[in-house]
């Protein structure tokens, strides 16, 4: 369970990426691209992969995953959802 959310954290990142390409480059309404949570959730892949998941910083991350899940989007077509992802990783933040 715990490798599943790892890897929605990794689809998080992703997305977040697409979201900054796609904001700056392509003027795609996608939403403003949360670079806090992309690089709280960078940082805790790059522990993770080292092999040395670091307390503080699975702290900072949960925190900016349950910052950005309380944020509303106000833009009508966005094209990448993270809700569901943000939400599967907390529901799981026990296993981080």
């Amino acid at each position: 369970m715990k490798e599943q959310v790892i890897q929605t954290i990794r689809e998080i990142v992703s997305n977040e990426k697409f979201k900054l390409d796609a904001y700056f480059f392509c003027g795609f309404p996608s939403g403003t691209p949360n670079e806090k949570l992309l690089k709280a959730c960078e940082k805790y892949l790059e522990t993770v992969d080292n092999g040395q998941p670091d307390p503080a910083v699975t702290a900072d991350m949960i925190a900016e995953l349950e910052a950005a899940a309380a944020a509303k989007s106000d833009v009508a077509d966005n094209l990448v959802n993270n809700q569901s992802d943000l939400k599967a990783v907390l529901d799981h933040k026990d296993l981080l």
